[in-house]
């Protein structure tokens, strides 16, 4: 897990000098250097979030609370940059990156608040696991497919940081479920034929 995390606080620190550094920030309202900041940390968080679900369970809820605070400052900051933008952006009219954003946003308040009420839910681990964490990999995925579908600070080496962040984030993923699946029981053959075999009756 820590080198995975090391990757991802590296990839998200690499993506920071790529955006802060680039001709398209210089001399840029500070509402859009904050929203595009805001958008490269989330991105870190988010590939960050797989790794931290087995054995850093509260450190994975904040990092969660965190990543959605960071993708509505970068959504709230957009939108005070170009009010009438921003909605558009936002509608059925919207270019596909636009809407790719907007799904990820209301899929992190989904998986979000799927986190908050796991307990009142009363659901059972896999269906929890497998809305909660498909949720999250799909607005992983959209999120990062937004960013490098976007012009802007985060082109050339900025889209190698993007994409390597978001396949960091699927190979957690992917990794953390074959981790369930080899931890869980298996049922001895005996058991399992013990168990299907009808008592008998009628013996002396």
């Amino acid at each position: 897990m820590r080198p995975a995390f090391v990757t991802a606080g590296l990839l998200g620190l690499a993506g920071l000098v790529v955006a802060a550094t680039s001709p398209h920030l210089s001399g840029a309202p500070v509402v859009l250097v904050v929203s595009t900041l805001t958008a490269v940390l989330a991105v870190a968080g988010l590939a960050a979030q797989p790794w931290l679900i087995r054995r850093h369970v509260r450190v994975h809820t904040a990092t969660g609370a965190a990543v959605l605070a960071l993708v509505a400052v970068h959504v709230v900051a957009l939108v005070v940059l170009s009010p009438d933008d921003a909605l558009f952006a936002m509608s059925p009219d919207g270019p596909t990156r636009a809407r790719m954003a907007l799904i990820s946003l209301v899929l992190l308040v989904v998986v979000v608040l799927l986190g908050l009420a796991r307990r009142r839910l009363g659901w059972s681990g896999p269906t929890f696991r497998l809305l909660h964490g498909g949720f999250a990999l799909l607005a992983t995925v959209l999120g990062v497919g937004h960013a490098v579908l976007t012009d802007g600070a985060l082109e050339g080496f900025g889209t190698v940081v993007l994409l390597a962040s978001g396949a960091l984030s699927v190979l957690g993923g992917l990794v953390a479920a074959l981790r369930r699946r080899r931890a869980r029981p298996a049922v001895p053959a005996v058991g399992r034929a013990s168990a299907a075999a009808p008592p008998p009756h009628g013996r002396p």
